[in-house]
């Protein structure tokens, strides 16, 4: 074996230990986080609250995040520079949310998606004949979507915060808002204006697509419109879950608060935001006068609701992995 076939295996070899330190770093900081909670806070007070939640209202959040899934994917069709069926990109939508909230830092759902759009591309016999151009597309397709769904989330959070000011006093997140927006315009720079490893064939692409984009703003507009949409659907299930735990919250607060949550449980040093969430909800709910325990139960009735139709994906999956995987090679 040559020297450099053994680098090129031991790269490999310690980019998967160090992905596997990650996740294990991860599923530390989520179950110390929600251990911490109930160890404070007390489980069954939790699962009481819970279990008084009308199943109607839990059916309903799970039907909503369907639809919010295919508003998503009708958002992702203005994205990709051909013509797919919205039918065909919410399968592929809802095996990503799968994987995201399945196998979270083991199989990434982006990743699967933008797999899974390459071999639809492929089958369909866009511009060029390679592989890697359709999977440039295909990546490039599903960052954009991505960055445009969480500018709308940034959008609304920074919106809602001077509202919120005032509940933040002695809070860590009175100051996280500002830091984040300095990092998300700092990362876009970087990513749109320097464009870093544009020599390399692959991105070269990738950059080619944002280039494209960049003049069809009537585009962007719009998919940035869904977004917010689909924002403002997620403060409405919020909303109606609370009510369902007879939670004493103005709909005011819901929309103050839940984009900063959103927000923060983005951050990536837990396992799908699982006690970030919680211990936020806890925080700014608790500036409202909502109990921690109360806090939580929303929290992961909110969770649980798109856990559980997340579930679609995988009879998506093994509907459909039989054709996408056969179309191209």
């Amino acid at each position: 074996m040559s020297d450099a076939l053994k680098a090129g295996y031991k790269d490999k070899g310690t980019l998967r230990i160090s992905r596997y330190i990650i996740l294990i770093g991860k599923l530390l900081i989520s179950f110390g986080l929600i251990y911490f909670l109930i160890s404070k806070i007390g489980g069954r007070a939790i699962i009481d609250h819970v279990s008084r939640l009308n199943p109607l209202i839990f059916i309903t959040a799970c039907g909503a995040y369907l639809f919010m899934i295919w508003l998503s994917s009708v958002r992702w069709t203005m994205l990709i520079p051909h013509k797919i069926k919205t039918a065909k990109l919410f399968s592929i939508y809802m095996i990503g949310s799968f994987f995201n909230t399945y196998m979270p830092g083991i199989i990434g759902g982006d990743a699967v998606k933008a797999y899974y759009l390459s071999k639809e591309l492929k089958s369909l016999g866009g511009e060029g004949n390679s592989q890697t151009h359709e999977l440039s597309i295909a990546i490039a397709s599903v960052f954009m979507d991505r960055y445009i769904g969480f500018t709308a989330i940034l959008f609304i959070s920074m919106a809602a915060f001077p509202l919120a000011f005032a509940y933040l006093e002695g809070t860590p997140v009175r100051w996280l808002m500002p830091i984040v927006l300095l990092i998300f315009t700092a990362g876009s720079i970087v990513v749109f204006k320097f464009r870093l490893g544009e020599r390399f064939k692959f991105l070269f692409r990738i950059y080619e697509y944002f280039h494209l984009y960049s003049r069809k703003r009537d585009v962007l507009l719009k998919a940035f419109i869904y977004s917010l949409i689909l924002q403002g659907l997620n403060i409405v299930v919020v909303y109606f879950l609370s009510r369902g735990l007879s939670l004493e919250i103005s709909f005011f607060h819901i929309v103050v608060f839940l984009p900063i949550i959103i927000l923060i449980s983005f951050i990536p040093v837990s396992i799908s935001g699982i006690g970030l969430r919680e211990g936020a909800f806890v925080i700014l709910l608790g500036t409202a006068g909502v109990s921690p325990e109360r806090s939580v139960a929303l929290s992961l009735v909110w969770f649980l609701s798109y856990v559980t139709a997340s579930l679609v994906g995988l009879f998506e999956y093994l509907r459909l992995k039989p054709v996408l995987d056969g179309k191209v090679e």
